[in-house]
């Protein structure tokens, strides 16, 4: 039996994830539109942003590759801490604690950059208050090139160039596989519960990216967590994948799986294809750094 406590840590750490960083992208824009939307709004281009505070990790990383000075708070986070330019910039928020309104407000920010949902409210205090903010969500390429564009025209950047200098340079890694592949594979994202991104997730996304065969790909969520379905023990044996991918959110945590049990079985244990991704990067973008490194491990892998 898994402990209460246990089940109520998996689905505050997925919902968090959810919520804060790849929900479904609801608008899609053209980049061409967004340079000429830019170009053309005198407003917006009258005021200059230059002074910025992001409650997450990957809109700090993009803007810290685009202009670090404009940053002036950011969020706490274990991404963050090898990070030297960051020791002067206060965290606006650390681990489960929200977002402080009042540190925000007194910083004077010319905008502030939240996810759509999870940051609704706060977000909307900000702007009861006149501060300008602005929300995204990604789970897939095109959002997070969405996301990239929008905060290049945010900055007066031309965003066609960025986008392309960042597929280009920073995520170097990531350049779409074409080549075919008969592996296929399973990624556990959790083990306790037993889930696995479908197609709808950014995991999902970046499965497809590099034309892996992702045995979950098409089974419908039915479980509380948007893009990741409930497997059996049963369900993994009788699949029997080529590779398996297990999701690690500290070193070293399934260090011993598959050593005993049923999955010791498994095609993927026996020729020793089982592999270990970091949370960030492969389930939750984290950050532009973290998504290079796991299109890394993937074309290492594969």
């Amino acid at each position: 039996m898994i402990s209460i406590n246990f089940r109520r840590t998996i689905t505050l750490l997925f919902s968090t994830f959810l919520l804060s960083s790849c929900a479904t992208s609801k608008i899609e824009v053209n980049k061409e539109e967004v340079l000429n939307s830019n170009s053309n709004n005198s407003l917006e281009q009258s005021k200059k942003i230059n002074r910025i505070v992001t409650l997450t990790s990957l809109s700090t990383d993009i803007i810290n590759n685009l202009d670090s000075s404009k940053l002036v708070a950011i969020p706490g986070s274990s991404l963050f801490k090898s990070k030297t330019e960051f020791d002067n910039l206060p965290r606006i928020s650390m681990g489960r604690t929200p977002p402080n309104i009042e540190k925000i407000v007194s910083l004077k920010p010319d905008l502030v950059i939240g996810t759509k949902g999870f940051h609704d409210k706060i977000l909307s205090k900000l702007n009861d208050v006149n501060i300008n903010t602005f929300s995204y969500e990604v789970r897939n390429w095109n959002d997070l090139e969405q996301l990239i564009s929008i905060i290049s025209s945010k900055l007066s950047l031309n965003p066609i160039e960025i986008v392309k200098n960042f597929n280009n340079n920073l995520l170097s890694n990531c350049i779409i596989n074409t080549k075919n592949t008969n592996t296929n594979l399973i990624v556990l994202a959790s083990v306790k519960p037993l889930l696995s991104p479908n197609s709808n997730s950014w995991a999902g996304q970046m499965l497809d990216r590099f034309n892996l065969i992702n045995l979950t790909k098409n089974i419908d969520s039915k479980s509380e967590f948007k893009g990741y379905v409930n497997l059996s023990s049963e369900w993994i044996l009788k699949q029997d994948p080529d590779k398996l991918i297990l999701v690690e959110t500290r070193k070293d945590q399934f260090i011993d799986f598959a050593k005993n049990g049923p999955f010791s079985s498994l095609k993927a244990v026996r020729k020793n294809n089982v592999y270990r991704f970091n949370y960030y990067g492969l389930i939750n973008p984290g950050s532009i750094s973290s998504i290079n490194n796991a299109c890394k491990q993937l074309n290492d892998i594969f």
